[in-house]
């Protein structure tokens, strides 16, 4: 039984690596969601600053403010190009997170496994000592009766 309650308290070390990466993994994607947002915004923002500039070129706009306006754009799109090589990395560190998790849930549960195995064959060995103390009561219980019938 020992053995049991060491693989017990290794279950339970295994169980708290598994829920700290299970938080790291649920962090990393709550940041991807967060910087996917941040993205979709950008992008957005960059949209609503085009319409901006065409409708403002229908009416007629300088040379100089179209190359302001261009510049400006130009500049979205470099956030826009950072915004998503960001999500790239994230998307690694995420899928990374989730296979260590995985891989920790999987050996929990084969702890968890272990322990029940050893449980099940614990008490199967249990129930042959209980089976052969009821045998031998019943046999001496017998051989009793036969002696006093003899007697």
């Amino acid at each position: 039984m020992a053995d049991i309650s060491q693989l017990t308290m290794l279950l339970e070390l295994e169980q708290q690596r598994t829920d700290k990466l299970a938080q790291h993994f649920g962090e990393a994607k709550q940041r991807l969601v967060s910087e996917q947002q941040r993205l979709d915004g950008l992008v957005q923002y960059r949209l609503d600053y085009l319409n901006q500039l065409q409708a403002r070129g229908a009416g007629g706009i300088r040379s100089i403010q179209f190359g302001q306006y261009h510049a400006f754009v130009g500049k979205l799109d470099e956030g826009i190009e950072q915004m998503h090589n960001v999500l790239q990395q994230l998307n690694q560190v995420v899928e990374q997170r989730k296979q260590q998790w995985l891989a920790q849930r999987q050996k929990a549960e084969s702890i968890e496994l272990l322990i029940e195995n050893k449980k099940r064959a614990a008490a199967r060995l249990q129930a042959r000592k209980e089976q052969k103390n009821l045998d031998d009561f019943s046999t001496q219980r017998f051989i009793r009766g036969k002696k006093q019938k003899l007697v």
